[in-house]
């Protein structure tokens, strides 16, 4: 059994499906909560695409900001645009209006800044929009920064601990056979840990996943042993580390 500490989403199902056919049980437990903030403005910006260099999205929440800022006209006319991850790819495809975007193979920021320094031919002169949360990292700024790229980064949405991860957490642990345990993201690390804390409960005899290094960074922060890493968010090289850890 795998505890896959993250939402269920439209590739839940995939998980899901491919995880039963190598002969794991998946149990979705969300982690985390949402709420947006500064939407008004955040379409104030998006009316204004000639003022930008194209949009950066690194999460599927950053897309569900700007469709909710765009309202009854989901059409936001960026021209060099980037997603970490196919799901944020996918999600921007499907609700976002003659927007496509590049580097959803990269998996992490410090890949995807490789990816747009390696390969960005627009105007360098003019920032990127990068839709964020309140728990972003620098990294993917920090490594722009650095190759002369701007960003500006507007916090549109709020990241809380999900108001039912006590509960659902304590029905997953007394689930038959939990092995494993696979982290999506470092908020998801804290509060998981935090909620451990709070029930003296121990991670001993759980072998812990991280989805990409910053949560790998995030498990050892708290002096947890991190059994295997997945370098990018998808389920092929979830079921590769399970079955072969690096």
């Amino acid at each position: 059994t795998v505890i896959l500490l993250k939402s269920e989403t439209e590739s839940s199902d995939v998980y899901g499906r491919l995880l039963e056919a190598n002969n794991f049980k998946a149990i979705f437990v969300p982690t985390l909560g949402f709420g947006f903030k500064k939407l008004d403005e955040l379409k104030k910006k998006l009316e204004h695409p000639e003022k930008y260099a194209g949009i950066i999205f690194t999460s599927p929440r950053s897309v569900d900001a700007v469709r909710g800022a765009l309202g009854e006209d989901p059409n936001a006319r960026m021209l060099c645009n980037y997603s970490v991850g196919e799901v944020t790819h996918n999600l921007v495809m499907s609700t976002l209006n003659q927007l496509f975007t590049k580097g959803k193979e990269t998996g992490n920021a410090n890949n995807l800044s490789e990816f747009i320094k390696d390969g960005f031919d627009g105007n360098k002169s003019l920032p990127f929009l990068f839709p964020c949360g309140n728990l972003r990292t620098d990294t993917l700024i920090t490594k722009l920064s650095e190759c002369g790229f701007q960003l500006d980064a507007f916090e549109v949405y709020e990241t809380i601990c999900h108001p039912d991860l006590g509960e659902n957490l304590k029905k997953a642990l007394e689930e038959e056979n939990v092995e494993f345990m696979a982290f999506f993201s470092p908020s998801g690390v804290n509060c998981t840990y935090e909620y451990f804390q709070k029930n003296n409960l121990s991670f001993n005899g759980k072998k812990l996943i991280a989805i990409g290094p910053s949560t790998r960074k995030c498990i050892e922060g708290k002096g947890l042993e991190v059994y295997s890493v997945a370098e990018k968010p998808t389920v092929d090289y979830l079921i590769k580390v399970l079955i072969n850890p690096n």
